[in-house]
């Protein structure tokens, strides 16, 4: 026999988990188009131009970063409700990634830097002046420089806590 049924939120995170590789691969694609380190000068060309090909490059950066912040920061809440649900984790108040750093899932170094992203993605969502792309391309990097670790660590510590069901 099978063991309990999976919540509505296990089988949340079990598809982000899974969509999440090729949302990074389309994000990492587009960054080639500004060159192999991702110039910042090139990109902020693009995001400048009258061209609206060139504008174009840029929003599906900018719309690969905001899912994936978005995710991110999705598994990290979902995975805490479920730990709180599932009685492995304390209820604390915190930012959701500041929380998996007290609990030791992720380092303090990436809580930080991906919590200063989505803050910085939540300015850049009033207004786009163009001072502006130059936070949003550094906001890429950042999160670029901390997905992998972050989503790693998470699986594991989620399998770890039977957040997530095997099998």
């Amino acid at each position: 026999m099978s063991g309990p049924p999976t919540s509505k939120s296990q089988r949340r995170i079990a598809t982000i988990l899974n969509g999440m590789p090729a949302a990074r691969e389309q994000l990492l694609v587009a960054m080639e188009e500004f060159g192999q380190s991702f110039e910042e000068e090139a990109f902020i060309a693009s995001a400048q131009s009258r061209d609206a090909g060139e504008r174009n490059r840029v929003a599906v950066v900018e719309r690969q970063y905001e899912v994936l912040l978005n995710w991110s920061h999705e598994l990290a809440a979902r995975g805490l409700a479920e730990g709180q649900r599932l009685g492995v984790v304390d209820k604390s108040p915190n930012h959701p990634w500041v929380r998996l750093a007290e609990l030791g899932v992720v380092s303090h170094v990436t809580a930080e830097r991906l919590q200063a992203a989505k803050e910085m993605r939540d300015e850049l969502g009033h207004a786009y002046p163009p001072a502006n792309w130059k936070a949003l391309h550094e906001g890429v990097v950042v999160l670029v420089e901390e997905l992998d670790r972050f989503i790693a660590s998470f699986a594991r510590w989620a399998a770890d806590a039977e957040i997530l069901p095997s099998g």
